[in-house]
């Protein structure tokens, strides 16, 4: 079963999808549409559940290219010569990398997640495509800013031009944070207020990653009518996605990509 963003899919020269958990050949804790080599789950498994992804978005699992995460800020524009990178074993994917980019045809840009934000990126003028994923780490690193500012570098985008969706994550209602993230958002943004919620019976803060992400890419010029919002939480809908903090790290990951045709 796959997701799909309604403001991509106008688009005839784009595919993209966001998966979940259901549908793949996976046993448990990972069933069943485990994405993830970076778990415990049979690598045959992981590669049978990406074909099935492959086959319901149309986007061959050849052309995937998938980075390894390390909730870095890291990001990094890709050729044809990175095509399939990642799509078949961790082994040859992509290091320390939490961004892609690309205007090259036929190159997937695929990221994977358990509860942080999975976010896509498509400039309708410039024809560049993206992928990026953040936690707590990336989004303090302003990763999301980061992906629209290399755009503009890069590719010449323009904000007004980009669309960006959010896929599913962990929601502010039940993502408890400590001490150390709470300074890292106040450092970062300057504030608490919107960003952190005081959760009034644990006296714990709550981390709004979405709000996080929607401010910084209206920060850098995204308009708020191009970014749409998948409302769903990981953590909250078990039948329908992994979570790593509810499932104490032992479960598996599903994944956003897109690509030009």
């Amino acid at each position: 079963m796959i997701l799909r963003f309604k403001h991509f899919c106008q688009f005839a020269n784009i595919r993209h999808f966001v998966s979940t958990r259901r549908g793949g050949v996976s046993s448990a804790p990972y069933d069943s549409l485990n994405t993830g080599f970076g778990t415990d789950d049979l690598p045959e498994n992981v590669v049978q559940n990406r074909k099935i992804i492959a086959e319901l978005s149309q986007i061959p699992l050849e052309n995937w290219c998938v980075p390894q995460q390390t909730h870095s800020s890291n990001i990094l524009a890709v050729s044809k010569l990175e095509k399939g990178k990642g799509a078949f074993s961790r082994t040859n994917a992509l290091p320390d990398t939490d961004g892609l980019l690309t205007r090259n045809p036929h190159v997937a840009l695929v990221v994977q997640s358990a509860d942080c934000v999975c976010s896509l990126y498509y400039d309708t003028e410039k024809r560049v495509i993206g992928a990026s994923h953040a936690g707590w780490r990336g989004t303090v690193a302003l990763l999301p800013q980061k992906m629209i500012t290399k755009m503009q570098k890069d590719f010449g985008s323009k904000p007004e031009n980009i669309l960006v969706g959010l896929a599913p994550c962990i929601s502010a209602e039940v993502y408890e944070i400590g001490e150390d993230v709470v300074s890292a958002v106040a450092n970062t943004f300057g504030t608490k207020e919107n960003f952190l919620i005081l959760n009034s019976q644990t006296r714990k803060y709550h981390f709004d990653l979405r709000y996080a992400h929607t401010f910084q890419l209206q920060e850098a010029g995204i308009l708020a009518k191009n970014i749409e919002i998948m409302p769903q939480c990981t953590f909250k809908e078990k039948d329908l996605f992994f979570s790593a903090r509810r499932d104490a790290h032992k479960t598996g990951r599903f994944a956003a990509g897109i690509v030009l045709m």
